[in-house]
């Protein structure tokens, strides 16, 4: 037997495509062991967003063939190619579409439908290490959700680089999220990042009369700040943004709304990050993501004048930390003050307390005879852990 073992670093569009990669190989011929453990093959699922990730794949490396983006997914049969050659995945045109089985070690499916990107904002490397935009087709997105529910998967989750960009002759992303809702046996679909000037009124007008999408969505903001969003090359600017959130509230009034931020991006003043500061403080979010800017090479932002010390992104991060932390308990709150209905499928139990991780992003605990991977719907009571104590609702 062939031991594999197998590193994730990165989004959800990452731990999708581990799962693709190790469903490549013959598992009558293979056994998953641990990272740290001796194996034959060791597989570095890397991700290039920041220097910290660098730093981490580059800890990682022991014994693996790298390989490009495109290409990653065939891994089992180049490691049996002595012919390989690199592909420049910039010239890469079609969606490497491989169908797989299972998740490791998941009770929801990733399931990655677009891979790329064609806009430059001027912090990201992820176009140069990803390539143009490309998606898979319509039918191919079908026969893997289908996959999924016929192997007990009762949540999807929807991702990609650059997940609003998905389309395959007229279908778009609203198309695939209506195809899915009709797959008997799928409870839940939730979407992964999108990018607010991607956020269309239809989207949200059809994604509200599906009854099994998650009303959870996490947006990259990255700054509140006008200035620093044109420096950063984002098209939208802080009022665009609000008005977004507010056409989502007024869909889905009890949304759970994470937001990507940036901090510390070249020539962010005091100023500009106090702005941001003030426009995540009125707006009715769930949770932050905060990442110190990471100077990328390539990118335009990298030789860009006026860099913000790293002693100061910090402690700009540690403020916006403190503010999504205080949004985050706000929001637990509001869903039990209301009494919020949560869905979520039950990931594992201890003394008959099982744990979900909710179509609102809150991680719920609650008294369960239910077995892993099965739905639970659950009133929300008391904050407990890290999330809620539910008394069950059925």
């Amino acid at each position: 037997m062939i031991k594999i073992a197998i590193a994730t670093l990165g989004c959800k569009t990452n731990t999708a495509e581990s799962a693709i990669i190790l469903n490549q190989f013959n598992p009558e011929n293979y056994t998953l062991v641990p990272f740290a453990s001796t194996a034959d093959i060791y597989i570095i699922n890397t991700c290039t967003v920041t220097q910290r990730t660098d730093y981490k794949s580059r800890n990682l490396i022991r014994k693996a063939l790298i390989v490009d983006n495109q290409n990653k997914l065939d891994l089992a049969e180049l490691l049996n190619n002595e012919d390989y050659h690199f592909q420049d995945i910039m010239t890469a045109a079609e969606f490497n579409f491989k169908p797989v089985q299972k998740m490791i070690e998941h009770t929801r499916a990733f399931q990655k439908i677009q891979d790329g990107c064609d806009y430059r904002c001027h912090y990201c490397a992820v176009p140069y290490a990803r390539g143009p935009a490309r998606s898979a087709k319509f039918s191919e997105v079908l026969t893997q959700a289908r996959i999924f529910v016929e192997n007990g998967y009762k949540e999807i989750v929807l991702g990609g680089i650059n997940l609003g960009l998905y389309e395959d002759e007229g279908k778009n992303l609203a198309d695939v999220v209506e195809a899915m809702e009709k797959l008997e046996g799928l409870e839940l679909i939730r979407i992964s990042s999108l990018e607010p000037h991607l956020f269309s009124l239809e989207l949200l007008k059809r994604l509200k009369q599906c009854t099994k999408i998650c009303p959870h969505f996490h947006i990259p903001l990255q700054s509140g700040s006008d200035r620093t969003l044109k420096g950063m090359g984002r098209p939208y600017n802080s009022s665009d943004f609000e008005v977004l959130l507010n056409h989502i509230f007024s869909f889905f009034p009890d949304a759970a709304i994470g937001l990507d931020v940036i901090t510390g991006f070249p020539g962010e003043s005091s100023s500009d990050f106090q702005a941001t500061l003030n426009f995540i403080a009125k707006l009715p979010i769930a949770y932050l993501h905060i990442f110190p800017f990471s100077c990328r090479p390539g990118t335009a932002a990298y030789s860009l004048p006026e860099q913000v010390s790293k002693q100061e992104k910090n402690r700009r991060a540690q403020r916006l930390l403190q503010l999504g932390k205080e949004k985050k308990e706000y929001y637990k709150q509001k869903m039990i003050n209301e009494k919020i209905l949560l869905r979520g499928i039950l990931e594992s139990k201890e003394n008959e307390i099982g744990t979900i991780l909710s179509d609102h992003y809150i991680r719920a605990y609650t008294s369960t005879n239910k077995k892993a991977g099965e739905l639970l719907k659950i009133i929300p009571q008391q904050l407990y852990k890290d999330g809620v104590f539910g008394a069950k609702a059925e």
